[in-house]
């Protein structure tokens, strides 16, 4: 399962690709790899987009911009150097490194200008930086090319970003948004016209208007069964409707309806049409991705537009803060608004935004990071698309980060000059003050993966830790593994092993030379913070998580909260992302609004009646564990200790699961030594045993027409009647799971692998199988169901059994131990996925359930997380853009921030201003105390807390503080899992005379850190007057 055969023949490296492949799927993948790109303009966005691309893995990627380098690229385009300037153009300056990012990708350089000739076996090119005539030309030399090539048009001015996306008259999607196809289990049809379908109420379809479903195993109504897919309109959370079914013969029982991706043809406009009207036919308006300003899309379409067309008038874009061009610009656009107004089929605003129209021509000419690593994640992910995955941009895009701005334009900055540094994009924009503040930041970055990469590339362009007291630490304690290059950009093939932090640092201190990179290997959390101590913290002035776990985005939250740090929050998962902006008591922290957990799947679900392949996939994950990592440790324990062992067993479980256990301890004894047959009889026994006997058992139990108490059929609905399967050596399936079974066997008892297939078939196929004898068996029917599962008359084999193993133990004293595995995602030749994987689609077979490709187990038995460098690109731009914020934050409004949730699938982007902080309240009635509660101070937040500062005082001298300063009566006290103080214990009274960090170390058997100098301590407290419960924040208790 090692390689992919893609469409085309070409090979896709799986152990590189793999979490894209989780993303995009291998389809989309084989049609990626043979694509050839033109990319034309590389300042910063186009490197970005570049960049992106070429991790992802096209075919191809040619580099078009014949200009010689600028200083002021250097702010933006991370692969210049300064010995670039004057000297190299943008494309050879660029083309090193970007080949270096992917060894399948063949990047090269064209010169000379775009040409009809020039666009020749391209599928997508894309064009940046390019003036209105240039970009019109070149849409119709992609347009009359036979098949049309795909033309993309983006561009950053300032803080205004724009694409455009143009993939001809018949371009069709196969994947509208890469989300798993639903399905249902059908509970009713009616005969109607239109018939209306009603699913089981075990959950609701989710389906929607629109789509298209396929039916299967319906009994009855079987005209539905195997026809072609079929529209249907919703109508409810478990109903929909479909044809006219009243002359189809009527529904009895069962019956899956599974949702089918059908091609749909999108038809674009030329980019000549677009500018006119940039709503395509059939199409939908301009997206709005900031609902904070509505129609800010038209007055950009607009105000872009009239600086395109004073570049045809002058030659050039309107300098860097020209007024005059500015107001030239304004009175352009009002020209071109009004021509627009009398055209019936042209987009117009009631009167343009003179502002809108200023803030793009001040800084035209400007690039700076957050803007283009934004747009470049988003162009790069609608040059994927042309493969037919997800739905593109239709068409246009208008966006802007117009908030870095002050409010009145009069109000800019008067240091904007230039210095002929790399910085003067951005100082043009936001002042040579405010960039020394940037330099000097102190940042903390948890994480140096997907995200960090990327974070750090951009401190190195911002030009953030740069300067004489700027610093930013990076923690990660993650080395580099071969998955990880295909996001990871600033990590290569020669880097795998080393760890994350350290080379991350070092490559982005190669792209600015200035930046102060402090990077470690250690973890963030409780047991580190000797290491992350409180002067740490509270030096900081922001903390960027670039994290994938939940747990520590809450640790390093919890410290934001508590030292009244801002943390800028974000993650991925495929193409969504998602940005959270912290601001101490202006906003929410991200403790405050928690995620739903997954849901899991139910117990007797994954032992006896699946009905998905995902539980079958977690069932085989699990079986995984039992037999190759637990039983060769029970084996491990019982040989540390035989009699200790043995006497701990009858208390263990029911007669059916101890006699298991040990029958299992001794055959793995017995078997040490070998030979090799003995593993592969192992496979077959185990083959036997979950696809045959088992099942078989079930069936004795529950017969196919057994009737429930409530006289229903029992086998129905979810419950999926299932198949014995008998053991084939001639059937490639069976075949797979004994080879890995006995290899995985063989590595526990240390004998060596055998891969030879044939040889093993050969040694299956002599393996005696014990014909199955059904047992009186009791088994769980649903999770309510409070039978003990297990056997009647195991219990004295049990006894039996005990005796016999003291007896081997003696024996085999000297035995040696045995070898657990350890599950390991990312090998595909331990045979570890290869056995969950032929484990998994067996039992599917057992329960008639569609059966899953290799690389769809590997994703869900290892929990492995969809992810491409696009998403990953896009989401960092849009911090970078708040982190600049961040640097004003004394002087801003909260609404200046913006989180944002985007899908770059659909595409769909949601920005909103943050949340204000959860208020904790006093309530008349509180569900859990089922009584009244008051909050003290009322409706204080997380990010509040009471300081005592006192000394180290004794508890009672604590408890009378609170009591006079707070007004309240402690009731309880802790610190951490600690309980100091409980007032309804008499024996606690003796504990008042005592300091309360001497308790605090009695009690935790801790000596404190010579370095602590307070506790944090929760107390649960009352009302002296009245006894009413009192909730009050979190004490910082100061003992020196």
């Amino acid at each position: 399962g090692g390689d992919g055969a893609a469409a085309g023949g070409a090979k896709i490296d799986m152990d590189l690709y793999s979490r894209q492949i989780g993303t995009l799927g291998l389809e989309t993948m084989g049609k990626l790899v043979q694509m050839k790109v033109l990319i034309s303009g590389l300042r910063g966005l186009g490197v970005e987009a570049a960049k992106n691309l070429i991790l992802a893995g096209p075919a191809a990627v040619a580099l078009h911009d014949d200009e010689l380098v600028e200083i002021r690229d250097l702010g933006s385009n991370f692969y210049f150097t300064e010995a670039d300037v004057g000297q190299r153009s943008r494309a050879q300056a660029s083309s090193q490194q970007l080949s270096e990012l992917n060894p399948y990708v063949s990047v090269s350089c064209v010169s000379g200008p775009i040409t009809a000739e020039m666009l020749a076996g391209y599928s997508v090119a894309v064009f940046f930086g390019k003036s209105q005539a240039e970009l019109i030309r070149c849409n119709e030399l992609c347009r009359a090319r036979s098949p049309q090539v795909g033309f993309i048009a983006a561009d950053c001015f300032g803080l205004c970003g724009t694409a455009f996306v143009d993939y001809g008259d018949a371009f069709s999607v196969r994947d509208k948004d890469g989300e798993e196809p639903r399905s249902a289990i059908v509970a009713g049809v009616t005969q109607e016209n239109p018939g209306t379908v009603h699913t089981h109420h075990e959950r609701r379809h989710g389906f929607q208007d629109g789509d298209w479903v396929t039916f299967r195993e319906v009994q009855g109504m079987t005209q539905l069964n195997d026809s072609p897919p079929r529209q249907i309109r919703v109508t409810g959370p478990y109903s929909f409707t479909i044809e006219d079914t009243s002359g189809y013969s009527a529904y009895l029982r069962e019956g899956l309806v599974t949702q089918v991706k059908v091609p749909k043809p999108i038809t674009f406009s030329s980019y000549q049409r677009a500018l006119v009207q940039p709503r395509p036919e059939g199409g939908e308006d301009l997206p709005v991705p900031d609902l904070a300003k509505f129609g800010r899309s038209e007055q950009l379409h607009i105000a872009v537009q009239a600086v395109q067309m004073y570049r045809e008038q002058n030659g050039t874009l309107p300098s860097v803060r020209d007024a005059a061009a500015a107001e030239a610009c304004v009175q352009l656009a009002k020209e071109l608004n009004d021509s627009r107004k009398r055209d019936e089929g042209a987009l117009s605003v009631d009167e343009v935004d003179e502002d809108v129209v200023r803030k793009v021509a001040l800084f035209a000419p400007c690039m700076i990071c957050p803007m283009a690593a934004f747009l470049g994640g988003i162009v790069a992910q609608e040059v994927v698309k042309f493969t037919g995955k997800y739905t593109p941009l239709h068409q246009c895009l208008y966006f802007d980060m117009f908030e870095l701005l002050p409010g009145d334009l009069s109000q800019l900055p008067n240091d904007w000059h230039p210095l002929g540094t790399r910085y003067d994009d951005q100082v043009a924009i936001l002042g040579k003050a405010f960039q020394d503040r940037v330099a000097n930041l102190k940042l903390f970055m948890v994480g140096a993966g997907a995200l960090g990469c990327e974070y750090l590339k951009t401190l190195a362009m911002l030009g953030a830790c740069c300067g004489p007291d700027g610093k930013v630490t990076v923690t990660d304690m993650d080395r580099i593994e071969i998955s990880n290059l295909n996001r990871q950009f600033l990590f290569r093939q020669k880097d795998v092993g080393k760890p994350k932090s350290l080379t991350s640092a070092a490559a982005a201190q190669a792209m600015n030379g200035d930046l102060k990179v402090h990077a470690m290997e250690g973890r963030v959390g409780a047991d580190t913070e000797d290491t992350f101590d409180d002067p740490f913290w509270a030096g900081l002035d922001c903390v960027i998580n670039a994290l994938d776990n939940v747990q520590a985005r809450l640790y390093v939250d919890s410290r934001c909260v508590w030292f009244a740090k801002p943390l800028l929050e974000s993650g991925t998962l495929g193409t969504k992302a998602n940005v959270q902006v912290v601001l101490p008591h202006k906003t929410q922290s991200y403790g405050d609004s928690q995620d739903p957990p997954e849901e899991s799947i139910p117990l007797c679900t994954l032992k006896h009646f699946p009905h998905a392949i995902e539980h079958t996939i977690e069932w085989s994950r699990d079986l995984f564990e039992q037999l190759f990592v637990e039983s060769p440790r029970e084996v491990n324990t019982f040989m540390e200790d035989p009699a200790g062992y043995l006497a701990k067993i009858p208390s263990e479980g029911t007669g059916t699961s101890q006699l298991a256990k040990m029958r299992c301890v001794r055959r793995m004894l017995e078997q040490s030594s070998g030979p090799f047959d003995v593993c592969v009889q192992f496979g077959v026994l185990e083959f036997q045993d979950k696809f045959h006997d088992s099942i078989a058992q079930l069936l004795h139990t529950f017969p196919l027409d057994h009737r429930t108490s409530e006289n229903t059929l029992f086998w129905s609905g979810p419950k999926r009647p299932p198949t014995p399967i008998s053991f084939d050596p001639k059937d490639d399936l069976h075949l797979e799971f004994v080879l890995a079974a006995a290899n995985l066997y063989a590595a526990n008892l240390g004998i060596s692998a055998n891969r030879d297939k044939a040889a093993i078939a050969q040694m299956a196929a002599r393996v005696e199988v014990p014909a199955f004898q059904p047992k009186e068996v009791k088994f769980k029917v649903d999770e309510k169901d409070t039978t003990q599962e297990g056997c009647v008359d195991d219990d004295d084999r049990a006894r039996q059994c005990i005796a016999e193993m003291a007896e081997l133990g003696k024996k085999m004293a000297s035995a040696k131990r045995m070898s657990a595995a350890e599950f390991e995602k990312d090998d595909d030749t331990n045979f570890h996925v290869a056995f969950v994987s032929a484990a998994a689609n067996l039992r599917a077979r057992n329960y008639k359930i569609p059966e899953a490709d290799f690389h769809k187990v590997k994703m869900t038995a290892g929990k492995i997380i969809p992810a491409i460098a696009t998403t990953t690109a896009m989401v960092t731009g849009l911090v970078a853009c708040e982190l600049l914020k961040v640097v004003t934050l004394s002087s801003r409004k909260v609404e200046d921030f913006k989180n944002a949730f985007v899908n770059l699938a659909l595409p769909l982007w949601v920005m909103s201003e943050p949340l204000p902080p959860l208020q904790t309240k006093s309530k008349e009635y509180d569900p859990i105390i089922m009584g009244p509660v008051r909050a003290k101070p009322e409706g204080f937040t997380s990010w509040e807390k009471i300081e005592i500062n006192k000394g180290d005082i004794t508890l009672k001298e604590f408890v009378d503080h609170l009591t006079n300063e707070v007004g309240i009566e402690v009731m309880i006290m802790s610190a951490g899992n600690a309980c100091l103080y409980n007032a309804y214990l008499p024996a606690h009274k003796k504990r008042l005379n005592d300091k309360v960090t001497k308790l605090w170390e009695d009690i935790t058997k801790q000596k404190l850190s010579p370095k602590k100098t307070y506790l944090t301590i929760e107390v649960s407290a009352s009302d002296p007057d009245d006894g009413v419960d009192v909730q009050i924040p979190t004490i910082k208790f100061q003992f020196r």
